[in-house]
C-alpha cells in the first residue's frame, strides 16, 4: 500500500477551488477538496484561530510567547499568528534561541530573521545561549555527558519559562503539529505512561512550566505546514539538528499512522480531536510542588533541573544569573 500525503501541492492547477472556483493546485486528500493558494492560507488561519479560541489558549489582552526554531512548522505558525493576533487582540512575541550548532543554527537564525522581516504584528527577540550561559549547546552536551535531546530540551524550556515569567506572558506557544503529537501519544499509550499523554494535548500546564504551554497546530497535519511554506516561499531551515537521535519506535509508529491515514483519510485528525475531548479521563502528572531555592523557578525538589545541571557543569547553579539576564532581555521587549 502506497502512502498518500494528506495534502499535496501541484505545480499547476488541477481543479477548481471549492471556496471561490478559481484554479486550484492544492489537494486536501483528508477533506476531499481542492483549494487555491489564497483560500488554503485562509483555511489554515481559521483552523489555528479556532484552536486558540476553542481550547482557551489565549484571551483578549494576553501576551503570547511564541517559540520559533526556524523549522517549517514554527515559521508557518508565526506567519499565521501574525494575521490572527490583531483579530484576537493578543500580543505575540516570537523568540529564537541561538544554540551555536554550526550551519544548523546559522540557517535557523536566518529563517527566523526572515520571518521577523515579514511580520507586521509580532515583536521578535533572540536569546544567544553563550551570552546568557557562557557556552553554546555542543559544549553543554559534551560536558554534561547526558543525551543531547534531553539536555537541549531542559535548557530551552528553562529559558522560555524565564522569559515568559519575566514579560508576564500568559502562555508559551510551540509549533508542534498533529503527526508528531499523535506519534508521542501512541508511544506513551503503548508504554502505559498515561500521565504523559495529557502533556500532548492542545494545552498543558505541567512539565514544570512557569506558564501554560499551548499548541495552535494541534490538529494541523505536518503536510499542511510543509505545503504552506512551499506555496508561500517561506524561508525555513530544512536540515536536521546534528545532535538529533533516531527513535526506531517513534519512526515505526509515525509510519504506521501515515499508512492508516492513507487508507482512511481524516482518521488522524478525528483521533486527535477525540483525544483532546477525552484528556480529562487520563491521569494528570504531578505539578512541581516547590520553587528552586536558587532561582525561584518551578522545581520538583528544592532545586530545579537547570540549576542542578549548571552546578555540575560549572560548580555553581547558574539559574539566578541566567534569570537576571533574561529579565534584562524582557525589559528591552516591553520598553
Amino acid at each position: 500500500m502506497l502512502e498518500a500525503p494528506a495534502v499535496k501541492v501541484f505545480d499547476e492547477p488541477r481543479a477548481k477551488c471549492v471556496k471561490c472556483g478559481a484554479p486550484a493546485r492544492i489537494r486536501l486528500n483528508y477533506a476531499n477538496a481542492w483549494l487555491c493558494d489564497a483560500h488554503f492560507k485562509e483555511y489554515l488561519k481559521e483552523r489555528v484561530k479556532g484552536n486558540l479560541l476553542k481550547y482557551n489558549m489565549v484571551k483578549d489582552g494576553d501576551t503570547l510567547l511564541l517559540a520559533v526554531s526556524g523549522g517549517k512548522d514554527s515559521v508557518a505558525l508565526m506567519s499565521l499568528l501574525d494575521e490572527i493576533a490583531p483579530e484576537l487582540k493578543v500580543n505575540v512575541v516570537a523568540v529564537h534561541i541561538v544554540l551555536g550548532m554550526g550551519e544548523f543554527s546559522d540557517r535557523s537564525l536566518e529563517a527566523f530573521k526572515a520571518a521577523c522581516s515579514r511580520a507586521r504584528n509580532i515583536r521578535c527577540v533572540t536569546i544567544d545561549l553563550k551570552e546568557v550561559l557562557g557556552m553554546y549547546m555542543p559544549e553543554v552536551i559534551r560536558r554534561s555527558r547526558r543525551p543531547a535531546c534531553s539536555v537541549c530540551g531542559l535548557v530551552k524550556r528553562y529559558l522560555l519559562n524565564a522569559l515568559a515569567a519575566s514579560m508576564g506572558a500568559s502562555a508559551i506557544a510551540t509549533g508542534h503539529h498533529m503527526n508528531d503529537l499523535m506519534t508521542y501519544a501512541v508511544k506513551n499509550f503503548l508504554q502505559q505512561r498515561l500521565d504523559n499523554i495529557t502533556k500532548l494535548g492542545p494545552v498543558s500546564e505541567s512539565e514544570g512550566s512557569a506558564v501554560k504551554r499551548v499548541r495552535p497546530l494541534y490538529d494541523i497535519y505536518e503536510d499542511e505546514t510543509r505545503a504552506f511554506v512551499k506555496v508561500y516561499g517561506v524561508n525555513h531551515v530544512d536540515i536536521e539538528c546534528p545532535f538529533k537521535t533516531r527513535s526506531t519506535v517513534e519512526e515505526a509508529i509515525k509510519e504506521s499512522l501515515n499508512r492508516i491515514e492513507a487508507e482512511s483519510p481524516s482518521m488522524l485528525i478525528s483521533s486527535a480531536r477525540a483525544l483532546a475531548k477525552g484528556l480529562s479521563s487520563y491521569p494528570r502528572p504531578a505539578s512541581p510542588p516547590n520553587r528552586c531555592r536558587y532561582c525561584g523557578m518551578p522545581a520538583s525538589g528544592d532545586e530545579c533541573g537547570f540549576c542542578r545541571l549548571t552546578e555540575r557543569l560549572t560548580g555553581s547553579p547558574m539559574g539566578p544569573d541566567v534569570v537576571r539576564k533574561v529579565e534584562s532581555i524582557a525589559k528591552s521587549i516591553t520598553a
